[in-house]
């Protein structure tokens, strides 16, 4: 049995890890990616969503990943509330740093948002950015993408039903900035809050949700245009409006 993970663990112990560039007061990274897009779209403010009340343990109780979704397009809406609860800024501080939905270690949020939508009320079929200190869609490439999208996902027959299917990937050099090699558990940490977010959103509007961690890394690194080693996927989720139950 290959000992890479406990290499990993031992590795990232904070005796063997390398002196951080901020304690060498070097420059911090950008705090935001903002690849190139053909078109951006905003999306409704927060403050004017209007979501259904459903109490917390409610939602913590009724959550569970679901994999089979109707064939119904999300609304403007309903993605404003989606992205704006999984990364969404709530208040900006000075030196670009900024209170999100989701906590991050350092508030250092070096997670980016990549969404391929197959069905939506009021957007084109395509793979957007999240750019979460606008609080808009920016479309980097229009059409059907399903069958990449279900290719990267190892072809995980419920994928084909999503309206949406959300990639999260790490701009490492953000979170290694301060943290230097521990960054990696970091990352995987606030990936795992970001996720559970998107689930408890899902309750609150009726969607279905099933995380991803089984996908093909570097098909979706070169589908996303990443490269890799300093950005790389991450975590992935389906989402779809839920099945009702039959009576």
């Amino acid at each position: 049995m290959k000992k890479i993970g406990q290499e990993f663990i031992n590795g990232t112990k904070y005796p063997n890890i390398s002196n951080s560039d901020e304690s060498k007061e070097i420059a911090p990274p950008a705090r935001t990616r903002e690849p190139q897009a053909r078109e951006t779209f905003d999306l409704p403010e927060v403050e004017k969503l209007d979501l259904p009340e459903v109490p917390i343990p409610q939602a913590l109780v009724s959550r569970r990943s679901r994999r089979s979704f109707q064939d119904k397009p999300l609304d403007s809406s309903e993605l404003a509330s989606l992205l704006f609860y999984t990364q969404g800024i709530k208040r900006k501080l000075p030196g670009g740093k900024s209170l999100r939905t989701v906590p991050s270690a350092g508030a250092r949020h070096a997670l980016e948002t990549y969404l391929y939508l197959h069905r939506a009320a009021e957007l084109p079929r395509g793979l957007y950015h999240y750019r979460a200190e606008k609080h808009k869609l920016a479309l980097l490439q229009e059409g059907n993408l399903m069958a990449k999208v279900y290719r990267g996902t190892l072809e995980q027959k419920f994928v084909q039903q999503a309206a949406a299917v959300f990639f999260w990937a790490a701009d490492i050099y953000r979170m290694a900035w301060r943290y230097s090699e521990r960054a990696y558990r970091y990352i995987m940490l606030d990936a795992g809050h970001v996720c559970q977010n998107l689930y408890l959103t899902g309750e609150v509007i009726q969607a279905g949700v099933c995380a991803i961690a089984a996908f093909d890394d570097d098909y979706l690194n070169d589908f996303l245009e990443l490269d890799g080693r300093e950005q790389f996927v991450i975590y992935a989720a389906a989402l779809g409006s839920r099945k009702k139950k039959k009576n």
